[in-house]
């Protein structure tokens, strides 16, 4: 027999649940400039990297210096890129020769061979702006909000080799909170205020990021 209690929809960050209704208020705090520098301009060419593109990472504070940014350059010309279409929630680790593994391929086309100075962070930031349905934003404060989630998803997929696995750890949680991110976009929607209606647009693994904070 069942009671008739309505279980409320909650958004999964690294094992903590989120009420939609925290999620909204935390969206809108959220700092109304940097979705309007970094996110609503869009990924523009799918397979160049400008310096207003550079520019803009800065307003997630990328701080990727002019010589930097002239590297990233360069090296997007010769850069495996993604299927624009493809979404982190399809990047399946347990598969071969998959989304998972053509993400793979592009970061490291990056991360490999990365200056001195160029880390994680910066680079997640900039594929981030160039593929905002796969990448997530790796900073520090997402890293330590996942590491346990990471560590348990390297676990489960032994064979990639991994200590830590944040994409698959964030995979998990955007699959977990699909319905949750579904009706708070359209919450956003609806919202009196026309800068926190805007988020409406953003992906739903930037939904996730920006919900984290």
């Amino acid at each position: 027999m069942q009671d008739g209690t309505m279980v409320e929809k909650a958004i999964t960050v690294a094992d903590r649940s989120i009420a939609i209704d925290a999620a909204l208020e935390r969206l809108e705090r959220y700092p109304s400039r940097t979705p309007t520098v970094y996110d609503y301009p869009g990924p523009g060419h799918p397979s160049e990297i400008s310096l207003d593109e550079i520019r803009r990472t800065r307003a997630v504070s990328s701080r990727i210096s002019t010589r930097e940014g002239e590297w990233f350059i360069l090296r997007a010309t010769t850069a495996p890129w993604t299927c624009t279409e493809a979404r982190l929630q399809e990047a399946d680790p347990g598969e071969s020769d998959g989304i998972y593994d053509a993400m793979e391929g592009l970061y490291q086309h990056f991360a490999a061979s990365a200056p001195r100075g160029v880390n994680i962070a910066k680079v997640s930031k900039v594929l981030h702006l160039k593929r905002p349905t796969q990448f997530p934003i790796l900073d520090s404060r997402l890293v330590r909000t996942y590491r346990d989630a990471a560590t348990r998803e390297a676990r489960t997929y032994k064979s990639r080799g991994y200590r830590m696995m944040y994409w698959a750890a964030i995979r998990h949680d955007l699959l977990q909170s699909s319905d949750a991110l579904s009706e708070l976009r359209h919450r956003l929607s609806h919202h009196r205020s026309p800068k926190v209606q805007a988020l409406h647009a953003v992906t739903e693994l930037r939904l996730l990021d920006m919900v984290t904070w």
